[in-house]
């Protein structure tokens, strides 16, 4: 039961993560993203004050990417997905937590350029960090 708890989660995490970039490209290039639908830094909506637990945290050495979400973790509350997706969409890497990991994850990325990387809490959401390789 519990493995299907986290393979639901984690596919509505990636769906959402797929089509939200859809809608960021749609927008103005510069444009934020939806209010109260994807979280930053700078727009926490219905969040406010919890970016430092939920927003991944981007380390770049190199072509190695280190995602972390400094979230605790329970059975009730916990990071479901890091995802490192391209400014034009394409999923280069992808990890899913259960409530037991730490949320961290590690990417080699190849190709210099903007990329965007999300994690997704199973209460509070989708949080998205920009940043460039």
């Amino acid at each position: 039961m519990n493995n299907r708890r986290v393979f639901l989660k984690s596919a509505l995490a990636m769906a959402a993560g797929l089509s939200l970039v859809g809608v960021r490209k749609a927008s103005a290039e510069s444009g934020p993203f939806p209010s109260n639908i994807v979280y930053t830094a700078d727009d926490q909506g219905q969040w406010k004050g919890k970016a430092q637990t939920h927003l991944p945290q981007v380390t770049v050495d190199g072509g190695k990417v280190t995602l972390q979400t400094k979230h605790p973790h329970s059975e009730k509350h916990f990071i479901v997905r890091h995802t490192v997706v391209t400014a034009d969409g394409k999923v280069v890497g992808a990890t899913v937590f259960a409530p037991a990991d730490t949320p961290v994850s590690t990417y080699e990325i190849a190709e210099k350029g903007e990329y965007y990387a999300t994690s997704f809490c199973n209460l509070h959401d989708l949080w998205v960090t920009k940043f460039t390789v």
